[in-house]
């Protein structure tokens, strides 16, 4: 059994992480968990089984005390290089919230870091195994669209999901703590599931991100155009700045079909252009799922040699792509994306 610690445990914590780690009870056992908050330490440490003791307000404590063999980083952007350092000099295999980091030279430290010492990070590019998002990359794997040529992404929302009410609700607005706001949330995202489903990473990127809230300090509204190694194109559209809520859609065009659904998971149908007929395979669909899916696959990884969950170099291609986008935009330019 995989011992796992926790670093962070607010709301993503509690409706994602945990979740997965009560299902897998039979391949991880939680030894000990940190958080500044005296709350999330009580709420998340009773979900989870974590004794009292082992609730630490420090997570440099909990790591020199505590043998684990995974660190689970579930904090704001801003802190996830400095608790991942920390946890590969403790020794242990990494999965983390999305950014790496918010710099690629950063990013890139902690993949020499963790390559040079033999250990695996995990980032949660977990809706890659949200249901709708997998079934749609096993059917293009199998070649029932043929070659994917073109991707629509579109995240058409009114704001931010809020974090814990104990640190800094609004930190997602904070742009020293999140580093950006809509494109290296939801776009991120984004990104990786464009380079999943066309099966080739993202070359380029043309983009306009804006802040249309009179608000916000970060950004609220994005509209990207990337290319791909294989020709195919991508479109992406995400936003915080729609209060009446806007589509949350998917679609992948192929040259021999189609598949179409939406980010809540209703309908996903599939189009073969041979019959002219769509077909909707009935899905169970659960947010919770799709973190399961992840851990169980780190879990395969670490214990049987599987091939893990996210691969360190397309972590690092979706944090250039991510850079690569503000760039784009500020310069109104196209720009170069670093290889996979």
């Amino acid at each position: 059994m995989l011992r796992i610690a926790l670093i962070g445990g607010g709301r993503t914590v509690r409706i994602g992480h945990a979740p997965a780690l009560q299902a897998l009870h039979d391949r991880f056992h939680v030894v000990a968990m940190a958080d500044a908050s005296p709350e999330a330490l009580e709420t998340t440490g009773m979900m989870l089984g974590i004794p009292p003791e082992h609730r630490y307000t420090d997570y440099r404590a909990m790591l020199a005390a505590m043998e684990c063999d995974i660190v689970d980083i579930s904090l704001p952007h801003a802190f996830h290089h400095e608790a991942a350092i920390a946890a590969l000099h403790a020794g242990a295999h990494l999965i983390t919230e999305r950014p790496l980091a918010l710099s690629e030279r950063d990013a890139e430290e902690l993949l020499r870091m963790a390559e040079s010492r033999g250990r695996l990070i995990t980032v949660l590019h977990f809706y890659k195994y949200y249901a709708p998002f997998h079934e749609a990359i096993r059917l293009i794997r199998k070649g029932e669209i043929g070659t994917p040529f073109l991707v629509r992404c579109e995240g058409v929302t009114g704001g931010f999901g809020p974090g814990t009410d104990a640190y800094h609700p609004e930190w997602h607005a904070d742009p020293m703590i999140a580093g950006g706001g809509v494109w290296i949330d939801s776009g991120y995202h984004a990104i990786y599931l464009c380079n999943a489903m066309m099966g080739s990473p993202a070359n380029a990127i043309a983009a306009n991100i804006t802040t249309v809230s009179p608000d916000l300090k970060v950004d609220d509204t994005v509209a990207a155009l990337l290319t791909h190694a294989n020709g195919g194109t991508s479109t992406i559209q995400a936003a915080w700045s729609v209060p009446s809520g806007g589509r949350r859609v998917f679609e992948i065009y192929g040259a021999e079909g189609t598949i179409a659904f939406d980010h809540e998971g209703n309908e996903f149908g599939f189009f073969s252009n041979r019959t002219r007929t769509w077909h909707h395979p009935a899905l169970e669909v659960e947010h919770a799922g799709s973190f399961i899916g992840i851990f169980t696959a780190l879990a395969e990884c670490l214990e049987y040699g599987a091939p893990p969950p996210v691969p360190h170099r397309e972590a690092l291609h979706t944090l250039h792509a991510v850079l690569a986008g503000y760039r784009a935009s500020d310069r109104a330019t196209v720009e170069a994306i670093s290889g996979m």
